[in-house]
């Protein structure tokens, strides 16, 4: 799996978790204690650490795999 595709799978499903949610995303980013600008750079295709990786997947309480899209592959 390559860079581009981590970082669209990670767009989609913070985007789909904030409307399931019902919230934006500068309150989704508020919440798992993750900087706005990390949602910007992965629009500019700029991956974020592995520590925001993680900070969000907790919040999603999903892994890691599923939040990249690897789950299943």
């Amino acid at each position: 799996m390559d860079k581009q595709t981590i970082i669209e799978n990670l767009i989609n499903n913070i985007n789909s978790a904030c409307v399931e949610r019902n919230m934006s995303i500068n309150e989704f980013c508020r919440k798992c204690n993750v900087h706005k600008s990390v949602m910007d750079n992965l629009k500019r295709n700029s991956a974020p650490a592995i520590d925001i990786i993680a900070n969000i997947a907790i919040f999603l309480n999903v892994s890691i795999d599923e939040l990249i899209g690897l789950k299943g592959e």
